[in-house]
């Protein structure tokens, strides 16, 4: 594929990711303006009254204790630390993007609800009805708000894991009960913590619109550069890409009964060794380097590569960042990692191979014998292939090179 054409399936795959917190962002705000036109400064009464007096007529000392406790948690100081915990996690494991992406919603969040607390200037609820003495003005509520932006932010961070359901139910729980407090303890109107749980939606919204917007931006700038950029080295997945996974072997790679090498891997590999260095890559949690040079030795592979990145040896797991970091500096010289933009990925899998690969700064080439869709919206890989015969082309086409002859049989 050109990189002209690389560049514009980049960009309309970045549309639909685009358009959803372009969407939520717009009718968040729509929700805002309709709550800001029920807490005039004037007017605490009607539906915001009935429900303080409500709160205030069954309170009992069981909830009281928990609330007050609870509401704590809300406080600047306490988000603050959470938030610096989560960002210093995010760090180590090397998710610049989802740190960023917390760092600007935790910031915006309370600047936001200052200036429009200032704004609207209404009061709080009488304080003769209050359990606690607070000051400052009432709409919205920024213990709602911050508390609601914190959750909301870790669980689109999760969303893309396994832990997204229970991310989002425990996001959920916290900001509920953090706003249930406000009114239970009479020093927000119903309306404040409404209106503060729509401006954290706001706020996560536009957040992630500007992140995916940089993000495709920089994205499209890396493939032109990448594009510009000889290859160096090649990364080959293990399982189904250099050699078959039946799925039924366990331990070491070089005890298990049988070990086949893919079709055609050992004439894809031998017109490739002239030109690029080529490691394994592969999520072998149970073999190290020498346990997967011992299996590729049982089909003649071993000498036809210059080593294995092993997820046992490094600690991770591909998609993970930190395996590609730790792939890179092996692929490196003299102590300092390779350049991504001089490294493809090739491989059968799409979240680890392609996804991964490319989150990492590397070229990724997807073998997809069996014509699978890629995602809805996700961007094209750099090449895709159906076959391993057919990585040397598709390789020389991405470095801009001649094409990789077949090599002479003797005879």
């Amino acid at each position: 594929m050109p990189a002209a054409e690389r560049a514009l399936s980049s960009d309309s795959g970045a549309r639909p990711r685009l358009l959803a917190p372009a969407a939520v962002l717009v009718a968040s705000l729509l929700c805002f303006f309709a709550l800001a036109l029920l807490a005039h400064p004037s007017t605490p009464s009607g539906l915001d009254g009935r429900v303080n007096a409500f709160a205030a007529a069954h309170r009992s000392a069981a909830l009281t204790t928990f609330f007050t406790g609870y509401t704590s948690l809300g406080q600047w100081l306490v988000l603050t630390a959470a938030t610096a915990a989560v960002l210093a996690a995010l760090a180590w494991r090397a998710r610049r993007r989802d740190a960023v992406f917390l760092l600007i919603a935790m910031i915006v969040s309370p600047l936001l609800n200052l200036a429009l607390k200032h704004l609207f200037e209404r009061v709080r609820p009488p304080a003769e009805s209050a359990v606690l003495s607070v000051n400052g003005y009432a709409f919205p509520s920024g213990h709602a708000m911050s508390s609601a932006t914190f959750a909301l932010a870790l669980a689109v961070i999760a969303w893309p894991t396994r832990w997204r359901w229970p991310a989002a139910g425990l996001a959920a729980t916290f900001a509920l009960l953090m706003g249930l407090s406000r009114v239970y303890l009479g020093v927000h109107w119903l309306t404040d913590v409404l209106a503060g749980w729509v401006l954290a939606v706001a706020v996560v919204a536009a957040t992630q619109l500007i992140v995916e917007s940089v993000t495709a931006r920089r994205s499209r700038r890396s493939r032109e550069k990448r594009a510009a950029t000889p290859l160096q080295v090649v990364f080959l997945d293990w399982g189904n890409t250099l050699m078959v996974d039946y799925g039924t072997q366990s331990g070491p790679m070089a005890a298990w009964p049988e070990v086949r090498a893919v079709d055609g891997a050992q004439d894809a590999l031998r017109r490739l060794r002239p030109h690029y260095r080529l490691l394994v890559a592969t999520n072998a949690d149970d073999s190290g380097e020498r346990d997967v040079l011992a299996a590729l030795s049982r089909v003649g592979l071993d000498e036809l590569v210059d080593g294995v990145v092993s997820s046992r040896d490094v600690g991770a797991r591909k998609p993970d960042a930190f395996f590609y970091r730790a792939a890179l500096l092996r692929a490196g010289r003299a102590g300092l990692p390779l350049a991504p933009a001089r490294a493809v990925m090739v491989g059968d899998s799409w979240p680890n191979d392609v996804v991964g690969a490319g989150a990492a700064g590397l070229r990724a080439v997807w073998l997809n014998p069996s014509k699978a869709r890629r995602p809805d919206g996700a961007a094209a890989p750099d090449a895709e292939i159906r076959k391993l015969a057919d990585l040397p082309q598709a390789l020389a086409r991405l470095s801009g090179a001649a094409p990789v002859a077949p090599p002479r049989r003797a005879g």
